[in-house]
């Protein structure tokens, strides 16, 4: 049975993705494992580090004591589910990826400031922070999403190879979600008409690959990707936005002002980020 990971910092923000990890956890017959880092004010190297020991000690107790709570709040509510906690004092990213590489999780879940521009959300956080070094799945839950069961998710694609990666993890959730996914693309070439030869094998390979037979695709033209997306998303009911991305790769094209200003995403939408390795070759690319 695997884990999901949720690091929380106790807001009403954090709180909002435990009540998303809860549901997938039980859904999906996960254990869930509850995480709080706690980071002094005072650098580890500083000379007066030693004197403020008993004031970490304290948080670190004090902030694990809150994790008790919730977790017996959850057991009382679910009890088949196993809940483990871990209070931790450091630097919040780097704690939560070495946390996350020692249980291995099959996904973390993170809250984000429900902002509607996705460079925000991804370069304005530690949840962003993770999503672009974790090599593990990420699913984003915005403040002001309310748990439900996404009953379509859009996977958006170039077209790489390394996307199977992501599809085929999504598939897995999605047979678990009883969810749609529809593969979409943005056609950012000059022609009126989409080309939708390639989406027709890329689809073909997809079902090969995973034998879930709930997936659909759609191809728009549009020489904006994010408003080819918004038309995807808005026309086809779309709960979840998934990505399958290489680390720094696709994070680092998001500095383009050009790009950045293309990304403007619902803020309402959870959006789940598979890792690919690095594409050093540059055989991939993405949407």
């Amino acid at each position: 049975m695997g884990t999901i990971l949720l690091p929380t910092d106790f807001s009403a923000n954090a709180n909002n993705a435990l009540n998303y990890a809860v549901e997938i956890a039980e859904l999906t017959g996960t254990s869930l494992q509850l995480l709080h880092v706690y980071t002094p004010m005072v650098p580890p190297n500083s000379v007066i580090r030693a004197l403020i020991t008993d004031e970490v000690l304290d948080a670190k107790k004090e902030n694990l004591e809150k994790l008790i709570v919730q977790s017996n709040t959850i057991k009382s509510m679910y009890p088949k589910l196993q809940v483990s906690v871990r209070s931790e004092v450091g630097e919040t990213v780097s704690t939560i990826l070495s946390c996350a590489n020692e249980i291995k999780p099959e996904l973390i879940i993170m809250g984000t400031l429900g902002v509607s521009n996705i460079t925000r959300m991804i370069f304005g956080s530690n949840t962003s922070a993770v999503v672009s070094q974790s090599s593990y799945p990420v699913l984003c839950i915005p403040s002001e999403c309310s748990f439900q069961l996404p009953k379509r998710i859009l996977f958006a694609t170039n077209f790489s190879f390394d996307d199977m990666k992501g599809i085929s993890r999504l598939a897995m959730l999605a047979k678990l979600f009883k969810s749609d996914i529809l593969v979409g693309h943005v056609d950012t070439s000059s022609s009126e008409e989409p080309n939708d030869s390639s989406m027709k094998k890329f689809l073909q390979e997809i079902k090969l690959l995973t034998d879930y037979v709930n997936i659909s695709s759609c191809v728009v033209s549009d020489h904006n990707v994010s408003m080819g997306l918004e038309q995807i998303i808005s026309k086809n009911d779309i709960n979840m936005l998934a990505l399958s991305t290489f680390k720094r790769t696709f994070f680092e094209k998001f500095h383009k002002p050009s790009l950045a200003k293309k990304m403007v995403l619902y803020p309402m939408l959870p959006i789940i980020v598979f890792q690919n390795p690095r594409d050093e070759e540059g055989t991939g690319s993405d949407f």
